[in-house]
């Protein structure tokens, strides 16, 4: 064993950083992008809704709390690309048994064909190396599968890693239950990719619907000039608008609710 990690670059040593896939972190780059995105929205949303510059600086805190939603999704999705790539680790891990290879083999099989389906530096590819930097420092497999699982969060993972360490313990036919276990997580990541594409059209639709109330206001903005003045500059107008733009906010809220599907 100690031959073949040494072959594929991996050996004995200090583990590298852990990732924490509970949290994100914006690169440079991203952080850029969304800062002017939402800087750009409470602008606008200052301007249409209460034509103040005031209302900019006021509407910060809710820029904020966008941003934060938006970690928590980019933190969703890099949870479902480790899942997706996670499966095919398991169906390389059941293919290598079933022609012999031991689990530690088997690994080292599945991190060669990560490695060439999704680039070296893939989330699947980087977790395997620490596992088998774990294997060359003569830790126990199920140990770091489960891990790996508690620190992805990963509800496919955490089972896998549960299933291994009975069957191990217990002395059950590691194959069968493996290359059952394999299936079962296949046919799910199947379902939420039918799901996900009969729900991509309703999705853009959400996204049209969301911009629609600012592309009405500003039309009339610019069309009839004047026809919003009764609104801004003035208690009532500021509490009605402020009303619309809560019940917008909610409306928001409620549809990804309900395009939330989990499998």
């Amino acid at each position: 064993m100690k031959r073949k990690i040494k072959k594929i670059g991996i050996g004995r040593g200090r583990h590298p950083p852990v990732p924490d896939y509970a949290k994100y972190h914006f690169t440079k780059k991203e952080l850029a992008v969304y800062v002017i995105f939402e800087t750009a929205f409470i602008g606008l949303t200052a301007y249409l809704f209460y034509d103040s510059i005031a209302a900019f600086f006021l509407l910060i805190p809710f820029a904020m709390i966008s941003l934060k939603k938006k970690k928590e999704q980019l933190c969703q999705k890099r949870k479902q690309k480790l899942e997706v790539q996670f499966r095919d680790v398991i169906l390389s891990v059941s293919s290598s048994l079933q022609t012999g290879y031991s689990f530690e083999n088997a690994f080292q099989e599945a991190y060669k064909e990560i490695v060439f389906l999704y680039g070296n530096e893939s989330l699947m590819a980087c977790e395997l190396r620490l596992l088998l930097r774990r294997l060359a420092n003569n830790e126990q497999l199920e140990d770091a599968l489960l891990n790996l699982a508690k620190r992805s969060g990963v509800q496919d993972i955490g089972d896998f890693a549960d299933i291994f360490q009975i069957a191990k313990r217990s002395g059950g036919n590691m194959q069968a239950i493996i290359a059952n276990t394999a299936e079962v997580i296949s046919d799910k990541q199947a379902v939420r990719i039918e799901i996900d594409t009969i729900m991509s059209e309703k999705k853009l639709e959400q996204t049209i619907m969301r911009y629609i109330p600012f592309f009405i206001i500003f039309y009339i903005s610019v069309t009839s000039r004047g026809y919003f003045e009764g609104l801004y500059h003035n208690i009532l107008g500021q509490a009605i608008m402020t009303a619309a733009f809560i019940i917008y906010g909610i409306a928001c809220g409620l549809s990804d609710r309900i395009l939330d599907i989990e499998v």
